[in-house]
Formats: C-alpha cells, sequence, structure tokens
C-alpha cells in the first residue's frame, strides 16, 4: 500500500509538472504589446541581417557575430508568434511547435552573445594570432555547428521519447533545467565583458594617445632640381661608388639597409598590438550585452522559482503573477539589442550611408 500510493504521489507530481498552454491567460493589451514588439523587432533585426550581408565593409567576425544574434532574435519573434496563437487561438500545430521550441531561441542567443563576448576578448588580448586564425568563414562554420548543437541538446528530451509534444504542456522540471545553463551563460557573458573592460582600460592607459585624432597627412607639389637627362652622371656614380674600399662599400651597404628596414613614420617602429576598431567594437557590445542581460535575468530567476514552487507544493501567487510581465520585459530584447547595435556602430552607419548611395545610384543609372 506504501508503495502505491508513492507511486500515485510521483505520477500526480510529475503530471503537474506539465503546464497546459490552454490555461495561460493572456490579456488584450499584451497581445497588442506582443504585436508591437514583433513588428519593430522584425524590421529592425532584417534591416541588421541585410546591411551586414550585402556590405563588404562589415565582412569582418564582429559584425558576422551581430548578424547570427539578429537571426536567433527573428526566431524568438517567430516562437513570440506560435506563443499567441497557441494560447488566443487554440491551435493545436502552433502549440505543438511552441513546446517544442521552448527556451531554445533564449538559449542560442545567451550562447552567441558569450561567445561574441569571447570574440571581442581574444581581439584585444591576443590581436596577432587573432588576425591570423580567426576568419569570417571559420566564424559562422563555427556558428552553425553551435546551433546544430544547442538546439538538438535542448529538445533530446523530445526526440529521444521522453518527453511528447502531443499533450500541448510545457514541463517545467525541462525548463528548470534550461534555465539553469542560461543563468550559467548570462553570469559567463557578464564575467567576460568585465574581462573586456579591464583589458580596454589597461590598453588606453598605456598609449594615451589611443582616443587622439587621427594624424592628417599634407602632400604638396614640388620641383625638381635635381634631374639630371643624361644617364652619364649616373653611371659615373656607379663607377665610382664601384671603385671605393670594400670596408666603405660595406658600411655604405649597412647603412642603406638599415634606412630600408626603419620605418617611414617614427609612431609605427613600437606600434600597439591592437587594433582600436576591435577595443570600440568590443565596448559598444558591452554597452549593447549587460542591459540585455537585466531584461533575460529576472525571467530565468523567475522560471527557477515557479519549478521550486511545484516541486515544493507550496503557494508563490506573486511569483506567478510577475512571470507574464517579467515574459513581456524579456520580449523587448528583441528590439533593443539590435536598436543599440545600430546606433552605436559607426562602421554600421557608415554602411548604410553606402548602400543608400549605391541604390541612389542605380537608380539613376
Amino acid at each position: 500500500m506504501n508503495f502505491s500510493s508513492e507511486a500515485t504521489r510521483n505520477v500526480s507530481l510529475q503530471i503537474s509538472l506539465d503546464v497546459p498552454m490552454n490555461i495561460r491567460p493572456m490579456s488584450l493589451t499584451q497581445q497588442s504589446y506582443r504585436y508591437v514588439i514583433i513588428v519593430v523587432g522584425a524590421l529592425i533585426n532584417s534591416l541588421v541581417v541585410l546591411v551586414i550581408r550585402y556590405s563588404r565593409q562589415l565582412h569582418y567576425p564582429r559584425h558576422v557575430y551581430w548578424g547570427a544574434i539578429s537571426l536567433i532574435n527573428q526566431c524568438y519573434l517567430v516562437q513570440s508568434i506560435l506563443e499567441i496563437v497557441a494560447i488566443v487561438d487554440h491551435n493545436r500545430g502552433a502549440c505543438q511547435a511552441f513546446v517544442l521550441n521552448a527556451g531554445v531561441y533564449y538559449t542560442i542567443m545567451l550562447t552567441f552573445l558569450a561567445l561574441a563576448a569571447l570574440d571581442r576578448y581574444l581581439a584585444i588580448a591576443r590581436y596577432e594570432w587573432y588576425k591570423r586564425k580567426v576568419t569570417n568563414r571559420a566564424t559562422i562554420y563555427f556558428l552553425l555547428f553551435v546551433y546544430v548543437v544547442t538546439h538538438m541538446a535542448i529538445i533530446s528530451p523530445f526526440w529521444t521519447g521522453f518527453k511528447t509534444i502531443k499533450n500541448c504542456a510545457v514541463n517545467v522540471t525541462h525548463m528548470h533545467c534550461v534555465m539553469i545553463y542560461d543563468l550559467l551563460l548570462g553570469v559567463l557573458c557578464v564575467v567576460l565583458h568585465l574581462m573586456i573592460f579591464i583589458r580596454s582600460r589597461e590598453a588606453t592607459r598605456q598609449y594615451p594617445n589611443f582616443h587622439g585624432a587621427p594624424v592628417a597627412l599634407r602632400f604638396h607639389q614640388t620641383a625638381l632640381t635635381n634631374v639630371t637627362p643624361a644617364t652619364g652622371e649616373q653611371v659615373h656614380a656607379n663607377s665610382t661608388r664601384n671603385n671605393r674600399p670594400s670596408r666603405q662599400v660595406g658600411q655604405l651597404a649597412e647603412s642603406e639597409a638599415n634606412a630600408a628596414e626603419t620605418p617611414c613614420f617614427p609612431w609605427l617602429y613600437n606600434r600597439p598590438r591592437f587594433n582600436r576598431l576591435e577595443i570600440r567594437a568590443a565596448l559598444s557590445m558591452s554597452i549593447n550585452v549587460l542591459p540585455v542581460w537585466l531584461c533575460t535575468f529576472p525571467v530565468t530567476v523567475n522560471t527557477i522559482f515557479i519549478y521550486w514552487c511545484i516541486r515544493l507544493e507550496t503557494s508563490c501567487p506573486i511569483v506567478f503573477r510577475l512571470n507574464p510581465y517579467l515574459c513581456d520585459l524579456f520580449l523587448f530584447h528583441t528590439v533593443y539589442n539590435p536598436l543599440m547595435y545600430t546606433l552605436t556602430s559607426t562602421e554600421f552607419k557608415r554602411a548604410v550611408m553606402h548602400l543608400k548611395q549605391k541604390l541612389k545610384c542605380n537608380r539613376c543609372n
């Protein structure tokens, strides 16, 4: 009797950890807010992807990461549409698709942000190695590999048979495991960006002229006065040089070699082992990523609290009431992320102006 009652309790607990989609309320205000975010986010993320795709001056790994993040944001917006259709219209196909990909794109987005932070740190800390080893093609293949592995790992309970999407219910245990991993990824992002900030400050202190204005060079046309029309004097000079003692010729050759190896610009001799664009891109990414973490961190912690409230069979009304509002705040990152990238990246602004002028020229032709 004790064994059967314990088994019944475990079965009921397992059933209670499956939250059906049809019991999740969504008001008209929430629907309107989400539709606005979806439309604005789709436009901004599409702009980022198109500009990076068709602008050759943005074909660098630091911009490839932003293009990949914008694509994942688009996938997350599609996931939000599926959620609205599943809850409001009670569409079974949309419900099953949402349950299958619940938490997937958020985890992939955080993974890409962590990899982008690592890319920025390597670009500053090991610039020479980074310049030789990291390429656009390798970055794209690596991101595609990470996407496939992460996606297959998260949905593994479904294709291995442990979970099913037929009941249209989100399993809280599964989401708890995913959110724990997301929490660790978020902490890793913050640590990497702190390391980027410390490394950048060291570089700027070591080279005080880091934020200085670029050196402008002016070239003036001057009359040529020491030019001889005939080559006889050159032949005579060469013959005179060949008739010099061997010691003088050796000293002259050595001085010419040293002059050839000496750079024309003195500040290039002890130039820093980092790139200003890489550091500025890293600082810009830190400005963009840390607020995103502030938007996504509350919903991660709240989902973990929901799991333990159900697991411990305790009443947590505040946690359940806050969840819809935190999810709405979480959705805002799909707009904030690309918007801040377009506003803070000077390279992206130049690329947009270049494409705009190119389109005007094509229309004129």
